[in-house]
C-alpha cells in the first residue's frame, strides 16, 4: 500500500491539471510538469513527499487566478480558455486529494519505523493493520471527492438558480426559526 499512495502521490498533482492546461498552452505545460515532477522525486528523497503537490496547487491556484476576472483584460493573456476553466478549476481538487495521500504516506512511514523500533510487534501484522487502515481511508477519501467532483460540477452547470439567494436565505432562516423554537418548546415541556 505503501507504493501505491508514492506513485498516486508523486502522479497526480502534476497530471491531471497540467493536462487540461496542455489545450490551450502546451510549452508551459510540460514546463510545469517537468518542475512538479522533479520537486516530486526530490521530495521523495528527500522525505517529503508533500512539497510537490503544495507546488503543484500553488501553481494551479496562480494559473486559475491569472485566468480569470479582470486580470486577462488587464494583461492581455489568458493561460486558460474561459471554456477550459472550469475544468481546470476543478481538476484542482485532484490535487488537494494528492496532497492528502502523500501525508497518507508520510503518516505510514512514520508509523512503521515507531512500531517497529519499539520492538514486541510483529512487522507483518503492523503491515496488514497500516494497509486496512489505509484503504478504509482511501474508500472514504474517493467517495469524498467524487461527491464533491460532482456538487461542484453540477454547482458550475446549473447557470440558472432555482431560487434567487435572498429568498432561499429567507427559506432557511424561516425554518431554522420554526424548528428551533419547536425543539425549544418540546425541552421546557419535558423539564
Amino acid at each position: 500500500m505503501r507504493q501505491v499512495l508514492a506513485a498516486l502521490s508523486l502522479v497526480l498533482p502534476p497530471v491531471i491539471p497540467f493536462i487540461v492546461l496542455m489545450l490551450s498552452s502546451p510549452s508551459i505545460s510540460l514546463i510545469l510538469i517537468a518542475i512538479t515532477l522533479s520537486i516530486g522525486l526530490i521530495g521523495l528523497l528527500m522525505g517529503n513527499l508533500s512539497a510537490e503537490s503544495w507546488v503543484a496547487l500553488i501553481m494551479a491556484l496562480i494559473i486559475s487566478v491569472m485566468s480569470q476576472g479582470y486580470v486577462p483584460y488587464i494583461l492581455h493573456m489568458a493561460l486558460i480558455p474561459s471554456q477550459g476553466l472550469t475544468a481546470f478549476d476543478g481538476s484542482i481538487i485532484i490535487i488537494e486529494y494528492s496532497l492528502i495521500l502523500s501525508q497518507l504516506y508520510n503518516n505510514y512511514v512514520r508509523y512503521m519505523r515507531e512500531f517497529s523500533s519499539r520492538g514486541g510487534y510483529d512487522k507483518d501484522e503492523v503491515n496488514n493493520a497500516l494497509n486496512s487502515l489505509i484503504k478504509w481511508i482511501l474508500t472514504f477519501l474517493t467517495i469524498s471527492l467524487l461527491a464533491s467532483f460532482t456538487t461542484y460540477y453540477v454547482i458550475t452547470t446549473i447557470t440558472v438558480p432555482l431560487v434567487d439567494p435572498f429568498t432561499a436565505l429567507v427559506i432557511f432562516a424561516v425554518t431554522y426559526i420554526v424548528i428551533s423554537r419547536y425543539l425549544l418548546t418540546k425541552m421546557k415541556s419535558q423539564s
